[in-house]
């Protein structure tokens, strides 16, 4: 079967699989925005979108320099460099999660389209 199955083409009994499967794994925007919102430089918008390789990046890009700036400021050194280190991943880190406000929206949009995608696949496998 290489054609794509469309909502359209679905029988009733289908369509409610359909939804029922969708309730269970759709992703919320609000909940999206509202981790973006509290904890944007962890990363956590983007391991609630299942990007788990980026997540992790931002993840390092923030704990690794915050821990350093602990380490320094509890131990009283002054090592310029490593204080310059800290602050320029940091401000990445700050920066990186403003770019990806913008592309939020559309993430979350494409993966609940990918999800719905795969529970057609599966009505279409159960059909044969």
């Amino acid at each position: 079967m290489n054609q794509k199955l469309k909502k359209k083409d679905l029988t009733l009994e289908e369509l409610a699989f359909l939804e029922s499967e969708m309730l269970k794994k759709l992703k919320s925007k609000e909940a999206a925005w509202g981790l973006w919102a509290g904890l944007s430089f962890f990363g956590a918008h983007r391991f609630f979108t299942e990007d788990y390789v980026y997540a992790s990046l931002m993840l390092t890009t923030t704990m690794i320099p915050l821990f350093t700036l602990i380490i320094l400021v509890s131990t009283n050194t002054t090592s310029g460099i490593l204080i310059g280190f800290s602050l320029f991943f940091l401000s990445g880190s700050i920066v990186w999660s403003w770019i990806d406000a913008f592309f939020l929206n559309s993430r979350i949009a494409k993966l609940n389209d990918n999800m719905e995608q795969t529970v057609l696949i599966e009505i279409s496998k159960n059909r044969s």
